[in-house]
């Protein structure tokens, strides 16, 4: 509604409704205030949707974010043959700290391998003369107006030196460097499995220790080509092999294709010759992963002294050799090959590398270093005075004698001829075989704990103290179930008894019935035995105990405080001992927890 000259007239009421209604569309926001789009445009936007694409771009496909190119996957069968590789020894020999290690283990050790050694540094070190000896040749220059002087001299070599020090290295790196491994691993091992036994492992590693102390095997010499005869069943769950494959069969099933020959043929001659033996080698489960074995086997004998047996412990070491666990030159060559760096430079750059005399006067032994440090650089002195070995105030020198008792190392016995002792490794020197329930009767023992009258003789009689702890280990025993407890061993020597661990693992025949017990002993090293222990007062009549008797002592919980406790898998018996013992005097009587589960569950 306009007026007639043009001038705007403000709508009525009526009119309001209907222009608002039919002009609503023309109403904007300010262009400044526009929403943004909900979705910005990609790089494929660009091209024609119907047009197929000529490549993917970058990352297009990727879920996750690719792995490093730079770093290849880990492969435990490589890590194991770095392990025993010739450039592992190298690294021992080029660090005077690991070459000390390596030599006191073979002089304590494996003393028919020093001269070996010895033979091998001798010739390294006339190598690294004549090597010293050319580097001074090829400095020899010309001299003008002397025609004697102008061929250059030709350099020494000696082909058959070299070679025989090459053999006496490869000698060291096929015998003695894989014990001085197993060595180093039975240590650590030993160790863990010691704190498992005894309940003093640290919280975090007991899920990873299960079933440690619980691999083993027994096998039949007397049969064809020495089988199986009773497995735990660690071992089967550690090879992944039933036990109806595994009875009757030879251990090789475990050999796959880079199992060392070496270690093969090692634990062959030893278990013809009737000899314990020790080796760490590579072996496969039934799906064919990988896992490196440290085997421990010893030959069971009877009261004659005629094998009858062989006992096999095996430990799985995976995860040392995958972490190069207390093994520096494994470290330090691991290390320079994932650098790329050759193991003989020892990641040094070229300032630090080392001239031929200085090779050569690391070799020199204290006689030689002696005669260098008083005829050194005599020709080069204006002046020279004659001390005839005598030092400025008149004393001579001589360097000092170190004197000691030759002492003989228990696990020499291994080494040094074919006797037969039956003797495990570490944590398994003090072992026992008895019969299954009821019987529980010794039927081979540790050369430790091999005394008269022990084989055949009973189990439960060795086992005093706490009634309670009697009768819930023998229960154990009957159902079939691991155990681990701590008991007071009682020998003739010591009818008291002292503390110690028992670790009890069933091995099943091929009936699938239990057909021997493996026991570990282990030194209780918390607690001190009762002889030690402070003597109550004595009165003037010899004998006459005042404070109660022995009995009352018992009642007490003074001397017999004994605990039983489960574990998860493996249906071990372990309690709190200690806490226990702090609560002995407030209790009559001897307490006592039980926990334990099948070993299948």
């Amino acid at each position: 509604m306009s007026s007639v000259n043009g001038t705007h007239k403000p709508p009525e009421v009526d009119d309001i409704s209907d222009s608002s209604s039919s002009k609503s569309y023309e109403t904007r926001e300010p262009a400044a205030r526009e929403l943004p789009p909900l979705q910005a445009q990609s790089a494929l936007d660009e091209f024609d949707q119907m047009r197929p694409l000529s490549g993917d771009l970058l990352g297009s496909f990727d879920l996750v974010a690719p792995p490093e190119q730079s770093h290849q996957p880990f492969s435990l069968e490589i890590r194991t043959e770095q392990l025993f590789a010739r450039e592992h020894l190298q690294v021992v020999f080029s660090n005077p700290t690991l070459l000390l290690r390596f030599t006191a283990f073979l002089s304590t050790h494996r003393p028919r391998s020093v001269p070996v050694l010895i033979y091998y540094l001798d010739a390294l070190k006339a190598l690294r003369a004549i090597k010293y000896s050319n580097a001074v040749a090829e400095a020899l220059s010309p001299i003008p107006g002397h025609d004697f002087t102008t061929p250059s001299v030709q350099l020494t070599t000696n082909p058959v030196l070299e070679e025989k020090a090459a053999q006496a290295f490869d000698a060291l790196v096929e015998d003695d460097l894989p014990a001085y491994i197993t060595h180093m691993y039975i240590q650590i091992v030993s160790l863990s499995i010691s704190q498992r036994i005894t309940g003093t492992l640290a919280p975090h590693l007991r899920e990873a220790s299960e079933g440690l102390a619980e691999c083993f095997v027994v096998t039949d010499m007397t049969r064809p080509d020495n089988p199986i005869v009773f497995a735990s069943e660690e071992f089967n769950r550690t090879t992944q092999y039933g036990m109806s494959y595994v009875i009757g069969r030879n251990c090789r099933f475990l050999q796959g294709p880079r199992t060392n020959r070496s270690s093969v043929r090692r634990i062959r001659d030893a278990t013809m010759a009737g000899r314990e033996h020790c080796e760490v080698f590579l072996n496969y489960r039934r799906d064919g992963s990988p896992f490196v074995n440290l085997l421990m086997i010893a030959p069971l004998c009877d009261s004659r002294g005629q094998i009858r047996y062989h006992i096999g412990a095996q430990v799985d070491v995976s995860g040392l050799v995958k972490d190069c666990t207390d093994l520096e030159s494994f470290q330090q060559l691991v290390m320079d090959q994932n650098n790329r760096q050759s193991p003989h430079d020892n990641g040094l750059d070229d300032a630090q590398k080392k001239d031929e005399f200085q090779e050569l006067s690391e070799m020199l032994n204290m006689g030689e270093l002696e005669t260098v440090r008083r005829f050194g650089g005599k020709m080069h002195r204006e002046s020279y005075e004659e001390e005839d070995d005598v030092s400025r105030n008149g004393a001579p020198h001589r360097p000092r004698l170190l004197l000691k008792e030759p002492t003989a190392d228990p696990g020499l016995s291994s080494t040094l001829g074919a006797r037969t002792s039956g003797k495990l490794s570490g944590i398994f020197q003090h072992y026992l075989l008895i019969r299954p329930y009821p019987s529980l009767r010794i039927l081979f023992a540790s050369p430790t704990l091999r005394v008269p009258g022990i084989l055949q003789s009973s189990f439960m009689n060795k086992i005093g103290g706490s009634q309670r702890v009697r009768d819930e280990l023998t229960s154990a025993l009957a159902e079939g179930r691991g155990v681990t407890a701590k008991v007071r061993w009682v020998s003739r020597a010591d009818e008291e008894g002292r503390n110690r661990w028992i670790h009890c693992t069933p091995l099943v025949g091929s009936n699938g019935q239990i057909g021997v017990w493996m026991i570990v002993l282990v030194d209780d090293d918390q607690g001190l035995s009762r002889r030690w222990k402070q003597a109550p007062p004595v009165g003037p009549h010899r004998g006459k105990v005042y404070g109660g008797s022995r009995d009352g002592q018992e009642r007490s919980g003074i001397m017999d405080e004994y605990t039983l406790g489960g574990a998860s898998r493996s249906g071990s018996i372990r309690g709190d001992y200690m806490a226990n013992h702090q609560h002995a005097h407030r209790h009559s009587g001897h307490s006592a927890s039980l926990r334990s589960s099948s070993p299948n569950s």
